[in-house]
């Protein structure tokens, strides 16, 4: 497929790329290392995300480039579709996108990916879409530059905890070190993106551990983030990007959920978990989906009713996955 792919880009002319909304640095680094790639090739390119970029990442190299709005007549050779599991999670332009271009081709890592597109490549043991990039830039023979280095370091090291997460292989740091080689700055990258946070955000932080919980005997911990809470710390939705790592890294949690209300009676539930617990197999069970150890849903409700449901949940398949 990645041959494939690549045969189908070398023809074409005109590009559009794009990724989920609540963009995050995998989804940011793996479509801005795609228009550098593309760009390179002399392809005409045009990156839209229906989000803004959030100021965390508005160091990648291309950044800049990013629209967030698309000509209702305007058409392309190409969709590339980065880091979504399913078309709609584009946003709002989604069925446009898919009349607008001729081939439709997905790039992802998500084991709940549903092959969407005309075109799909899906790795679930890739550490990041941006890994996929990278294979991806070697199969259209283009030279690892310093802002594609850039930008896909910046993608994996994101979406693997900073090599912490279970997704880190042993070629995740053979990558690394080959990006590092060519131009990309880990330490910097590093210091903007986890040692450089506005006030607003820490506000928020002291407010979400003010609602710190835990059920079983400390094995679940969970946080939550209300629209009042972000209002009172003058924070942006971006400022919650971190939280739930808060909670995993207390003593004795295996699972932490983070809920964050988008609006009244809808959550989104972030869930990360240590070592074997599965909780891509339980935000399946809400329509969700993701990683082993990092995955999210949407649910509808009460938030104490969430949380109970949640909590029986994960104890079930917890049992089941002991007994």
């Amino acid at each position: 497929m990645l041959d494939k792919i690549a045969d189908i880009i070398n023809s074409s002319k005109t590009f559009l790329v794009t990724t989920h909304i609540r963009l995050d640095g995998d989804a940011l680094g793996s479509e801005l290392a795609t228009y550098h790639i593309l760009n390179d090739l002399g392809k005409d390119v045009v990156v839209y995300n229906q989000d803004k970029t959030p100021d965390v990442y508005k160091f990648l190299p291309g950044a800049d480039v990013v629209v967030h709005t698309l000509d209702a007549v305007e058409s392309f050779d190409v969709a590339i579709i980065l880091d979504c599991s399913e078309l709609d999670r584009v946003g709002d332009q989604a069925s446009h996108i898919q009349s607008a271009a001729r081939d439709i081709v997905s790039i992802d890592h998500h084991i709940s990916n549903d092959n969407f597109g005309d075109h799909s490549l899906v790795d679930p043991s890739a550490s990041s879409t941006g890994e996929i990039i990278y294979r991806f830039s070697e199969a259209l023979k283009v030279s690892l530059t310093k802002d594609i280095a850039t930008n896909i370091y910046t993608a994996i090291m994101t979406d693997t905890g900073s090599f912490r997460y279970s997704n880190t292989t042993s070629n995740t740091f053979k990558l690394a070190a080959k990006l590092i080689e060519r131009g990309a700055d880990f330490r910097l990258i590093s210091e903007l993106i986890y040692e450089t946070k506005p006030l607003p955000q820490i506000r928020l932080m002291g407010m979400t551990l003010d609602t710190l919980e835990f059920h079983e005997n400390g094995k679940i911990g969970s946080v939550l983030v209300t629209q009042k809470m972000l209002r009172d710390a003058g924070a942006l939705n971006e400022h919650t990007e971190g939280i739930v790592d808060l909670v995993r890294s207390v003593k004795g949690t295996e699972v932490a959920l983070f809920y964050f209300e988008m609006a009244e009676n809808d959550f989104k539930v972030s869930l990360r978990s240590k070592r074997e617990i599965d909780v891509a197999r339980i935000a399946g069970e809400f329509g969700g989906g993701g990683h082993v150890n990092a995955s999210a849903c949407r649910i509808k409700g009460d938030i104490e009713t969430i949380k109970r449901r949640l909590v029986n949940v994960i104890c079930a398949m917890e049992s089941e996955r002991v007994n």
